[in-house]
């Protein structure tokens, strides 16, 4: 994979160094009430006290001090002998637990409104995303004002337009022969995208060429199965992540094979088919060839509870403009009419992808997560918590689902050397909370600071980001 970011996450890289411009007043006003509170000279913090969770394997190591200077991690030891340096700011984190900065593996940046939703996953402990398709000019603007103090906002990893085999409203590059499939992975590569994304309709050879190009490249494929290539073989070629468990058959019994085959078109596009055959070695052939899956739970049930008005992501609404939710319906437009019972076969398909879930991670299957931000059920930031949860229903522990936002990311990424845990030498990406997450997935949001790039986001802080996001 390239160098995400092309920094190795460092905030002192020459790339994000970006010439001065004028900024419009309201997004100056905006932006200053922002920062009000936020630590900006602070250099050097010391925790102490606290409670620090590995989240590789599980573990929680107690009465800790953990020293941060500028953008990285200095300093771990017991409390009692490790020194916390002169001229340090220390916060105590008695009855405290800290872990690493949270990863939202799908999402979609460049998109109404954008710019202002970005401090949102700041303000709920997302300090990094993967945005998996749109307009990479404008991402690159914005993640070097995140780098320069600019603009509050994660790190973000992007691939730009994706290729597809046809139109759509987000930013792509129309492929439909192989020849086109090299041209739009080498336009991509002079593009220095991070990724190469694929989608749904490719054709067969076109898919093919683009994963043998993106390899020559020696960039990561991500993305939707196209349809027309098998799960196993979309891993066999290279695809480093399956996004949606778009191509994943349920595994069904014959009532409910009937059931399901009466559901409505949508559906079954949202949440496949049906099979009576075990689909283990399936599973089994995806851990060998260390090919993640991407869930994106959370918004599903949108789709499972159609023609159901509300979400539970509707409490949220306040955050997204009319602008927003009128792209996003430009995009996912519902049909007006759903068949009558649609939501109760919705709601059982929906619990096949817990099952699905459980399933692949049994079979050592690496899983990410992801929620496809700003959906209307999965807001930025928001989104990532309910998604964890999400895992936890499917019957995974908290560990895994914690895991699955913070140390696989950083596997994915290829950037264990910043990313993943609280060690010496690695990024200062830090989320602080008041209660302990590997009993409850729920406490992962009770946030009490945010770290990232050399700056201290307390609790007041953050509110004060969530107050500004706000739509009027």
């Amino acid at each position: 994979m390239r160098d995400p970011g092309h920094d190795r996450f460092d905030t002192a890289s020459a790339h994000y160094v970006a010439r001065r411009r004028v900024v419009p007043s309201r997004e100056r006003r905006r932006h200053i009430l922002v920062m009000i509170g936020v630590l900006l000279a602070l250099q050097l913090v010391a925790v102490t006290h606290v409670s620090v969770v590995d989240v590789e394997h599980a573990t929680t190591r107690a009465d800790l001090t953990v020293v941060v200077d500028g953008p990285r991690i200095t300093a771990i030891g017991p409390a009692a002998t490790t020194n916390v340096p002169v001229g340090a700011r220390t916060i105590d984190g008695r009855g405290k637990w800290l872990i690493p900065g949270l990863w939202d593996m799908h999402v979609h940046t460049a998109v109404p409104t954008g710019r202002t939703l970005l401090s949102l996953y700041v303000a709920n402990g997302v300090t990094g995303v993967r945005d998996m398709g749109g307009d990479f000019a404008m991402i690159n603007g914005w993640r070097r004002d995140i780098a320069a103090g600019r603009l509050v906002g994660p790190r973000i990893v992007a691939a730009g337009p994706y290729l597809e085999g046809h139109g759509s409203p987000i930013a792509h590059i129309e492929v439909h022969t192989p020849n086109d499939a090299r041209r739009a992975v080498d336009s991509l590569a002079a593009l220095r995208v991070d990724f190469v994304k694929v989608h749904s309709a490719l054709p067969r050879e076109t898919f093919f060429a683009a994963a043998r190009e993106a390899r020559a490249r020696k960039l990561a494929l991500a993305g939707h199965l196209s349809r027309n290539v098998t799960v196993t073989e979309a891993s066999d070629s290279g695809q480093r992540s399956l996004e949606h468990l778009l191509g994943f058959v349920n595994v069904c019994t014959a009532a409910e094979s009937i059931a399901f085959a009466n559901v409505d078109p949508l559906r079954r596009i949202v949440f496949n088919t049906c099979t009576s055959r075990d689909q283990r070695d399936v599973y089994r052939h995806l851990a060998r060839n260390g090919t993640w899956v991407r869930p994106t739970m959370t918004p599903a049930w949108e789709f499972a509870v159609l023609p159901q008005h509300d979400v539970p992501g509707d409490t949220l609404v306040r955050f997204l403009s009319d602008s927003l939710r009128a792209y996003m319906v430009g995009i996912f437009d519902p049909p007006p009419e759903l068949p009558p019972g649609a939501t109760i076969l919705g709601q059982r398909m929906f619990a096949k992808r817990h099952e699905l879930v459980r399933a692949l991670h049994e079979a050592g299957v690496p899983l990410l997560t992801g929620t496809d931000a700003p959906m209307r059920n999965s807001p930025p930031g928001f989104g990532l918590h309910e998604e964890m949860l999400e895992f936890v229903r499917s019957g995974l522990s908290p560990a895994v689902a914690l895991r699955a936002a913070t140390y696989e990311p950083a596997r994915y990424l290829g950037a264990l050397d910043s990313l993943g845990a609280v060690a010496p030498g690695k990024l200062a990406d830090l989320v602080l909370l008041d209660a302990d997450p590997l009993q409850r997935i729920e406490n992962a949001h009770r946030i009490a600071a945010v770290f990232t790039r050399g700056r201290v986001y307390d609790r007041a802080s953050l509110d004060r980001m969530l107050a500004q996001g706000v739509v009027r």
